[in-house]
């Protein structure tokens, strides 16, 4: 039979640390730094989007100043330079279409004489 063992030692039941309190430390610290950067980014984003409807706000309160007749002066030359800038882009984009229309004409020309040389 065996032999009774001898009672467990009170040293072996004392929690093994390698570095005791340092990780609680990181962690905390890690957190705080996790904090600060997403402080720090939602302040940068209201500055910057104080700063952009900041600029239109000034735009508007400064139409807003201006006699009745004056802002519908301001508002037809907006609306002319809109429609100046989508005239150019109409006559762009016709310009396009006829380029690619007279290479399309080019094209059956081509396959015509083509088609015509093998008869």
């Amino acid at each position: 039979m065996s032999t009774p063992r001898a009672a467990p030692n009170p040293l072996a039941r004392i929690r093994f640390e390698l570095s005791p309190g340092r990780t609680r430390r990181r962690r905390v610290a890690s957190g705080a730094l996790v904090v600060a950067a997403l402080l720090a980014g939602a302040a940068g984003s209201h500055l910057y989007w104080s700063a952009r409807t900041g600029f239109a706000r000034s735009e508007d309160a400064a139409l807003a100043q201006l006699p009745p007749l004056q802002r519908a002066l301001e508002q037809a030359r907006l609306q002319l330079r809109v429609s100046e800038a989508r005239g150019h882009e109409l006559e762009r984009q016709f310009d396009e279409l006829n380029r690619r229309l007279r290479e399309c004409q080019e094209e059956l020309v081509f396959f015509r004489k083509a088609r015509d040389g093998k008869r």
